[in-house]
């Protein structure tokens, strides 16, 4: 089983969040999920989990990591929505390096890890699961990345770039 969520641990205490003007030249959607990161990992109450093929918790975090796939989660999620469901998802901060291929086999979803650095090895290698499944966890790793963030910098969330990102990639309704 591959496992990849978000959660919190205690009440969630509203960060200062220092202004910082984005600039639509300079900056883009990665700028403010990169900032949104950074404070829901400040918070230290919530924490981004990954586990499966042979590691029950892999060393990934808040800060670093889970920019990274939430920038690839839109795309993805609208694929799935569009019955597309050949993808990669990947991991490629240092420590961690392992990259996921997504692909449909047989009505079910055929999850391959592979790992881009010597010393850890998937095992198993493949994984097998439901595609409501896959879905599921994804969109509620997106979700729940929207709630927490409207909780700890919900100002963030308005900026003009990151709104831009959400519509043109048509998932407007989770913000809601």
């Amino acid at each position: 089983m591959f496992r990849m969520y978000l959660q919190h641990k205690n009440n969630f205490d509203k960060l200062t969040i220092e202004e910082k003007e984005y600039d639509d030249d300079l900056d883009d959607e990665t700028s403010i999920i990169s900032d949104i990161c950074k404070y829901l990992h400040q918070t230290k109450n919530i924490e981004f989990i990954v586990s499966g093929f042979g590691s029950e918790l892999w060393p990934v975090d808040c800060n670093f990591d889970l920019p990274l796939i939430i920038e690839e989660l839109p795309e993805i999620i609208q694929n799935f929505n569009k019955n597309e469901y050949n993808f990669r998802l990947g991991f490629y901060e240092q420590g961690v390096m392992r990259e996921i291929g997504f692909r449909e086999e047989g009505g079910k979803m055929q999850l391959e890890c592979k790992s881009l650095i010597p010393g850890w090895l998937p095992s198993p290698s493949h994984i097998v699961m439901e595609k409501s499944d896959v879905k599921k966890m994804l969109e509620e790793l997106f979700e729940n990345f929207i709630a927490y963030s409207k909780k700890v910098c919900p100002e963030l969330l308005n900026e003009k770039l990151f709104r831009d990102w959400i519509y043109l990639n048509n998932i407007s309704y989770m913000l809601e």
